[in-house]
């Protein structure tokens, strides 16, 4: 497997928040198709109910706990402006094929596409492209290499996150921000017109990086919450904070109270250069809790 030449590199992409304009009703859809168990909410206080900070529900799904959902005051079509838009998603699954999970789909009236014909040399041989009640895209795939992960138990067994696809305005710019910060290689190639496949070496999944003319909104207008989450070993992360040039320094409307109460210092959020928003952190030292919070039992 490719390595870095400095030895910089990420462990692995950790897990995503996706916006929503109704928590409830997207919970529904992750749950239903996805087989997510419910977590925690954050920011179920006076402060988020003012949206002064994101209101987000966080759960576990293809064995990433800390996956969630932030509200919206950003109205999300349901329907796209164009297919894949925003940051998609991408779930191993474990089987042969995607025949069960696109009748799974069917059968819970998920709006979806299927893509099977990748040639040989793909690290992905199978695609099913599913909608979210807000219009997100979420991709349910087969890899070449299977990664040796028991999947979670659902409707259909999901094994990781297997990659996740992200819109930029220029692909030279993006390959060289998206290297030299994060120690990803070029390796395998998922097809596709303006598009470049980009991998975490210690983990195998993949950052495929797609052109558009502009980035969706769905992305870049949203309230805070929203985020790619990408973990490092402790070793790595100051070295890779020193190259993530685009912190987030401050975005409460108040500047004297504190905007959200990060526990775990070992974290920093962020902006790629189309606006793309990020979250990189040390994979030892997770944080358990998010702002202020209120737990549920696992179903």
């Amino acid at each position: 497997m490719p390595t870095h030449v400095n030895g910089i590199t990420l462990e692995r992409i950790d897990h995503g928040v996706l916006p929503s304009n109704d928590l409830g009703r997207a919970f529904r859809f992750w749950s239903g198709l996805m087989g997510a168990r419910i977590g925690f909410h954050a920011n179920l206080n006076a402060r988020g109910l003012n949206r002064e900070v994101p209101m987000i529900v966080f759960f576990t799904v293809a064995n990433h706990s800390g996956f969630g959902l932030a509200l919206q005051d950003f109205r999300l079509s349901s329907t796209p402006a164009r297919p894949q838009e925003g940051v998609v998603w991408g779930f191993e699954v474990a089987a042969e094929d995607l025949s069960a999970a696109e009748a799974e789909a069917e059968k819970q009236k998920t709006r979806c596409e299927r893509v099977a014909d990748y040639p040989p040399s793909s690290p992905i041989t199978d695609s099913l492209f599913a909608l979210d009640p807000d219009g997100n895209t979420v991709e349910l795939c087969i890899r070449k290499t299977p990664a040796d992960i028991a999947p979670q138990q659902g409707p259909i067994p999901l094994r990781r996150i297997s990659h996740v696809r992200v819109e930029v305005t220029d692909l030279a710019q993006a390959r060289a921000w998206y290297s030299s910060t994060f120690g990803l290689v070029e390796a395998e190639q998922v097809p596709g017109a303006d598009q470049l496949t980009l991998t975490v070496p210690k983990s195998n999944q993949l950052v495929i990086l797609r052109r558009v003319d502009r980035v969706a909104e769905r992305s870049t207008h949203c309230f805070k919450g929203p985020h790619i989450d990408l973990r490092s070993s402790e070793e790595c992360y100051p070295e890779i904070l020193k190259r993530f040039n685009r912190k987030e320094t401050y975005w409460g409307p108040d500047p004297d109270l504190i905007p959200w109460h990060e526990p775990d210092s070992n974290t920093a959020y962020g902006y790629d250069p189309f606006g793309n928003r990020i979250q990189i952190g040390v994979i030892a030292k997770r944080p358990m809790h998010y702002g202020n919070v209120a737990r549920f039992a696992n179903p």
